[in-house]
């Protein structure tokens, strides 16, 4: 009896040691699948990205050069420089940043504004509103391009001039700006309404609690808003060639490097447009990685706090 015993436990110990040794295989196997997901959507997001480095560095001789893939034989900076002239230099630049960078707070305070109004107050015609807001997220900007340009073509200090992207940002109109009243909204009713009623309690009003317990709260928010509207408006080729026809901006000079070729050969001058046009690339999109790198931590806690996820 007692080595039947024996038998039965040493079995159970058998099967309790084969489960554990399936749970730990189960995981690893979880894991390395996870990590060969990560690491085929990193190269595809970063291999594009490498692939317009590389180019950016090179000349039309290694293009032609079957031994060269990736690295370059001899690195130079030529086609930067050749961008950085025919992209118009700093004024452009300076141009750019400065319109993107008053159209983002704009339309990060006027998102706010609005968000925090369809998130916590009650209000006839308020889902309505809200309604209006996710139809104008689903419309082509394209479909208003007619009518708004017609509205501010009559005025001459508003046409052609910063003016109109800033006239859009203030009336909450502009690029994209119904997907940050969304976002803020949604930020705005995962935060604890009892926030609101303690300062209501101590005698604060709609707005002093707005200002000093909500905004405080939604920084992550902002940044991340804020963050979006900063690469859509600096990449822009929509808006401001329509709106800003004569303003020096990036998106209306990065057409002066098109090839005017056009004979459907390959030649040393499609070529060389080809790596100017890589390096100009590089040159735009250095800015925006600068930024993601500084307010990356505010955009994952936004984003794991608006209930966009999970």
């Amino acid at each position: 009896m007692s080595e039947l015993t024996q038998i039965q436990v040493d079995e159970i110990k058998r099967r309790a040691k084969n489960v554990k040794i399936k749970k730990y295989v189960f995981k690893y196997v979880v894991s390395a699948v996870r990590w060969l997901f990560i690491l085929g959507m990193c190269f595809v997001i970063l291999y594009p990205l490498f692939s317009q480095l590389s180019l950016s560095f090179m000349t039309s001789d290694d293009m032609y050069d079957a031994t060269v893939k990736y690295i370059p034989k001899q690195i130079i900076f030529g086609n930067y420089q050749t961008a950085w002239m025919k992209l118009g230099g700093f004024q452009t630049f300076s141009n750019t940043f400065l319109l993107t960078f008053s159209t983002s707070i704009l339309q990060v305070a006027t998102a706010t504004l609005v968000g925090y109004g369809l998130a916590r107050f009650r209000f006839k015609g308020g889902k309505i509103l809200f309604f209006l807001v996710i139809l104008a997220l689903l419309l082509p900007p394209d479909l208003l391009f007619t009518h708004r340009y017609s509205m501010f073509r009559s005025l001459d200090q508003i046409n052609d001039s910063p003016l109109s992207m800033l006239c859009f940002a203030a009336t909450c109109t502009g690029l994209k700006c119904s997907l940050y009243i969304f976002l803020m909204r949604q930020f705005f009713r995962g935060m604890p309404k009892e926030l609101e009623e303690a300062a209501y309690v101590d005698g604060a009003g709609p707005a002093k609690t707005f200002v000093s317990i909500m905004l405080p709260g939604a920084v992550s928010m902002m940044v991340t808003v804020f963050l979006f509207s900063f690469v859509w408006q600096w990449l822009d080729s929509s808006y401001t060639t329509v709106f800003m026809r004569e303003v020096n901006l990036i998106s209306t000079k990065i057409g002066s490097l098109d090839s005017t070729v056009g004979t459907g050969i390959t030649s040393s001058v499609d070529l060389n447009i080809s790596l100017i046009k890589n390096a100009a690339i590089m040159m735009i999109i250095a800015p925006l990685i600068v930024l993601y790198v500084f307010t990356q931590r505010f955009f994952v806690e936004s984003i794991s706090r608006s209930g966009l996820v999970g």
